[in-house]
């Protein structure tokens, strides 16, 4: 479809204005209208099996008390083809030692079927149905670990698929086939299926955790992102609550597995109504794909088709389709100086938080008492996390926010390592020690709802799957090591994990402070939009009119959201 001449823009200023008008368009569409309200929520419902999935071996693998038993609760032991009367045990996690009627000693170690569980009133798992204790106990850890593998692998490969195919594809794609994986999980037959199946399903989770959000984040204006990143991460931590009350209520892992994977069947009708993300058209040149959708969420909202704004954003966009074209990988995100100063920091920063948010949440479903309840109320302090941050994304800048979330991690993690530990802590050192940890995991929650936020607009818009996607990577490589950070304690001081994770997130919020600042900015939409005059600077006369065109669209970007605010 040509465009008229009057909407036709002049090369030197394609780079700096796409954005502009993009955002321009998607304001006299709604800010925002019900449609993207709509489609919001049922985005953010995508979280429930995500989350499900991710935290769920907090109780398929729990640590389960249990005691060696190898005679089953008889007292008859067979020496030399005799029966021998056993006159008294000493029962251990692993071995017993059987006194018997002849005064020998008897040391037995069990082996399968030869341990008794002490678990609630109808409950089971992993541990308890294939006996993941004494020198298998390593098998239970490691089944987190093969999974957040599988969601590291997810993060790069559907992070490329969902930049290259289209967000929608690959949100519907990796939102049904965990259904398929988690009905095979129901029926594993042993330990290893349910690793290989849990590892496939961690592929997919991750990138339907990518796709959702970006559709978020390229679904509004700058003045909204705020408030949609804030309450997307809120539909995690009711997840991570709702997760406690299904196990509590069901208790078999088997039947649990069914109840976080079932329910994703009643998104079939997302098929019918899900829309592509309309960023991503008009980058990739499906332009006419592009004007239908803007069509129907102009209906839909009861707005006049803005047809001047999109005969704009058309021409512009059929003007770059050459530089559109052009391919990327991971490797993009290193190729360019600014790009690349910004994709190392992130990458740092993923890795520390995961690290403090996985060593944390360890440690504190290590305290004593109902296991269930504990968990309630480490989802609670992630909830409370994320309700603050929705508001301090909508007024606060986002470099200050994780400066100041990461420092203040940082320093409760210290102070909590450096109180006295171990048996010679006093109860207020003890009670101190874990107050001081809490605080110190609301700040990570905190800190990772920012992050997802901060990280979608520090990428322009043709690479952002593959940004999240590969930060997303580091994310799960620190949910694989912090447990072996936490395996320190064992070898050296309880406090040396806590201290490491303060370091690190110290580090952390150092290095935010060498990013750019993006709160109420335009996305960028190619990685000239982050380079800018850099790339352009051969051209002085361009370069010139390029900034004032800039300056001017972002004053008048400026006056239309302080308007809405």
């Amino acid at each position: 479809m040509g465009v008229p001449e009057k909407y036709q823009h002049s090369s030197k200023d394609k780079v700096s204005s796409l954005s502009l008008k993009m955002d321009e368009l998607i304001g006299m569409l709604g800010s925002p209208g019900r449609y993207q309200v709509i489609i919001f929520i049922l985005l953010c419902l995508n979280y429930c099996p995500l989350v499900f999935n991710h935290v769920i071996m907090a109780f398929f693998g729990a640590k389960t008390s249990h005691s060696c038993d190898p005679l089953h609760g008889s007292n008859v032991y067979v020496q030399g083809g005799q029966n021998v009367t056993v006159v008294g045990r000493t029962t251990g996690q692993c071995r017993t030692t059987l006194r018997l009627e002849n005064n020998d000693n008897i040391t037995l170690t069990c082996g399968a079927g030869d341990w008794t569980y002490i678990v609630e009133e109808r409950e089971t798992n992993i541990v308890t149905e294939w006996d993941l204790v004494c020198d298998d106990s390593y098998l239970r850890p490691l089944a987190t670990t093969i999974y957040f593998c599988g969601v590291m692998l997810g993060g790069l490969l559907f992070g490329y698929l969902s930049d290259k195919f289209g967000r929608r594809p690959v949100m519907l794609g990796t939102l049904f086939a965990p259904v398929v994986l988690g009905i095979g999980i129901f029926f594993v037959p042993s330990y290893t299926w349910f690793v290989v199946l849990r590892f496939i399903e961690g592929i997919f989770l991750q990138g339907l955790q990518i796709s959702s959000y970006v559709l978020v984040a390229e679904m509004f204006l700058p003045a909204y992102r705020p408030i949609a990143g804030g309450i997307i991460e809120c539909f995690w931590g009711a997840s991570v609550m709702a997760l406690a009350v299904i196990t509590f209520l069901i208790r078999d892992w088997r039947y649990v597995q069914l109840a976080i994977c079932l329910p994703s069947l009643l998104a079939a009708f997302y098929i019918c109504i899900m829309p592509e993300s309309l960023r991503w058209m008009v980058m990739y040149g499906k332009l006419d794909g592009a004007e239908k959708l803007v069509e129907k969420m102009a209906k839909f909202n009861k707005k006049e088709f803005p047809r001047e704004s999109w005969m704009s954003v058309r021409a512009i966009a059929e003007g770059r389709q050459e530089t559109l074209r052009q391919k990327y990988a991971f490797l993009t995100l290193l190729k360019t100086p600014r790009l690349r100063k910004r994709s190392l920091i992130l990458f740092y920063q993923w890795l520390a938080v995961s690290v403090g948010y996985y060593g944390l949440t360890l440690r504190i479903t290590s305290l004593k008492g109902n296991k269930y309840i504990i968990f309630l109320i480490g989802a609670s302090v992630e909830m409370a996390a994320y309700l603050l941050d929705i508001v301090i994304m909508k007024y606060a800048k986002r470099r200050y926010s994780v400066v100041t979330f990461a420092l203040l991690a940082a320093v409760t993690c210290i102070v909590a390592g450096a109180l006295p530990s171990g048996k010679t802590a006093s109860e207020l050192h003890l009670s101190l020690s874990t107050g001081f940890a809490i605080v110190g995991r609301f700040a990570v929650a905190a800190l990772f709802s920012l992050y997802f936020l901060y990280t979608s607009e520090l990428y322009p818009t043709v690479i952002r799957n593959i940004g999240m996607g590969t930060c997303a990577f580091w994310t799960r490589v620190g949910g694989v090591i912090a447990p072996q950070i936490n395996s320190l304690g064992h070898y050296t001081s309880e406090s040396v994990p806590v201290i490491v994770f303060g370091v690190m997130m110290l580090i952390s919020g150092l290095l935010a402070i060498m990013l750019p600042e993006t709160h109420l900015q335009q996305l960028p939409d190619t990685i000239d939009d982050i380079e800018g005059e850099k790339l352009h600077s051969a051209e002085l006369t361009e370069t010139v009119n390029e900034k004032e065109l800039l300056k001017q669209g972002t004053q008048e970007k400026d006056g239309a959201v302080s308007t809405r605010l």
